[in-house]
């Protein structure tokens, strides 16, 4: 990675964060209609979890396409 894609990409991580807690909150909330006693606290850690499957397997499918490094 480049010095301009890391400082690119420090400059949006307040928003990338503000947009993840933004996805958590969303999937609890569906959590909390589909289960009335939800805890929502559990709630949040099983969505960042998953959310942290997502994320690898999107960076797995990527590495993929991207194929071997020379």
């Amino acid at each position: 990675m480049s010095d301009i894609q890391k400082t690119e990409l420090a400059r949006y991580h307040n928003e990338m964060v503000d947009d993840v807690k933004s996805l958590v909150e969303k999937y609890r909330r569906i959590m909390d209609w589909d289960i009335p006693e939800n805890d929502s606290g559990r709630a949040n850690s099983l969505v960042i979890e998953a959310l942290k499957e997502v994320i690898a397997d999107i960076a797995q499918e990527e590495s993929a396409a991207a194929g071997p490094r020379s």
